[in-house]
């Protein structure tokens, strides 16, 4: 606290100005951009970009995890277009077989 009056109005402005001065800004945007771009990566292979993208932009590497522990996203209806969870053998919204059923069924 060097130069700074601790009985000034401005002294902790001047001291948060004097903490941001020893940040490394370069290198903060570049590890930022590093955590988006494996972020993004996780989501793509997941089904789940522009989400774990947003989770490693706010996050950083507790994004990554924290896209890793969130389950994937359901697979939707190829009639409907809802969202089914994969014990469904038959849509709950429009009534027609999924899918994954039926080729499990015939290959019985």
């Amino acid at each position: 606290m060097e130069g700074i009056d601790p009985e000034s109005p401005d002294a902790s402005y001047q001291l948060f100005l004097r903490l941001m001065g020893l940040v490394d800004w370069w290198l903060l945007f570049w590890l930022t951009l590093g955590c988006i771009a494996v972020g993004g990566l996780i989501g793509w292979k997941r089904g789940t970009f522009w989400r774990d993208v947003a989770f490693a932009a706010a996050f950083g590497p507790f994004g990554w995890i924290l896209s890793w522990l969130l389950p994937p996203p359901l697979p939707p209806c190829r009639h409907c277009g809802r969202s089914v969870t994969a014990k469904q053998n038959f849509c709950a919204h429009c009534g027609k077989p999924i899918a994954s059923a039926v080729a499990t069924n015939s290959s019985r």
